[in-house]
């Protein structure tokens, strides 16, 4: 079975649906996390009985204690998420929603020495099928990115080399990133937040043949919902060109009530479109493609959640 089967199964018959998601949503800084709860609650809070979003808060490793004797360690979880993130409205509605549709919620705070290990482990005791963990878009620009791509996937560079070409902390998250996506079995999503307020104009791009993979998750997780317009630009012509693409489309259309649409390509795309837009879904195939196009309008994409699904 190809990839295209595969999705048109998840799709057909509502399979996906009855399907729990177990998220776990990972963030360093509280900025960041307080948006990460409106995304939670698009892939969680749904008619899905025995979900669960679990939210993992990984913060500086606390200095090492004087010896008393005590062989307590400084690192211990703590399983109250700091008050200014876990009393945010949108963490709060989510807890409000989960407490009535049977939704289990868990906050968790870490100080992690290693972020990568620390969700890994995570991941694994909560049982997670899904991971999202979030950086601020300012801090990771596209240029950055671009210079990231360009270094990594240019086999005479080391990884001493790549590293060495940005700050220590850029360098860490960057290498994080790439190895948790590598590294977890899990499907993942790296959310780059530029201030998500809502979700109600939705972009998604597909630049490779991987991208459909993304259909099933905007589908399910947001075209579903009230008040939501989504427009997917198909770059490829990956809609028209295969027969069992163009009826999985056209089925996600009747069944939205045509809330998603597809860009015209005889159109071309201009900055003030994308910045109307609230949020943008690709696969992580695209990104690299979009990141190579350098397109003129990627310096001004809003928040943007990247997913790479390891099980297709």
């Amino acid at each position: 079975m190809d990839l295209v089967d595969i999705i048109v199964n998840r799709i057909d018959g509502d399979n996906e649906l009855k399907r729990p998601i177990h998220a776990l949503v990972c963030f360093t800084d509280t900025a960041t996390g307080k948006r990460m709860g409106i995304l939670a609650a698009h892939f969680a809070l749904s008619r899905l009985e025995s979900s669960s979003i679990t939210f993992l808060h990984l913060k500086e490793p606390l200095a090492q204690p004087v010896s008393t004797g005590d062989e307590s360690t400084a690192d211990d979880e703590s399983t109250v998420m700091e008050s200014e993130v876990y009393q945010n409205k949108a963490f709060t509605r989510i807890i409000e929603k989960g407490e009535k549709n049977k939704i289990t919620v868990r906050t968790f705070v870490k100080h992690s020495r290693d972020h990568v290990a620390d969700i890994l482990k995570t991941s694994k005791e909560q049982g997670s099928n899904f991971v999202l963990l979030g950086v601020d878009f300012l801090r990771f620009k596209p240029l950055l990115w671009q210079k990231y791509y360009r270094l990594k996937t240019n086999p005479s560079y080391s990884e001493s080399y790549v590293s060495n070409q940005f700050n220590e902390d850029e360098a860490r998250v960057l290498n994080d990133i790439v190895s948790l996506i590598d590294r977890n079995p899990a499907a993942t999503g790296l959310f780059m937040n530029r201030g998500l307020e809502t979700a109600a104009k939705i972009f998604v791009p597909i630049l490779s043949a991987a991208d459909v993979q993304i259909l099933p998750y905007v589908h399910f997780r947001f075209a579903q919902k009230e008040g939501i317009e989504l427009m997917i630009w198909d770059a490829i012509g990956a809609i028209e060109s295969d027969p069992r693409i163009q009826k999985l489309y056209q089925m996600i259309v009747k069944k939205t009530d045509g809330k998603v649409m597809l860009w015209d390509n005889d159109r071309k795309i201009e900055r003030d479109f994308i910045q109307e837009q609230d949020l943008v879904i690709m696969g992580i195939d695209g990104w690299g493609k979009l990141l190579a196009a350098a397109l003129p309008w990627t310096d001004v994409l809003p928040s943007t959640l990247i997913i790479k699904d390891h099980s297709l």
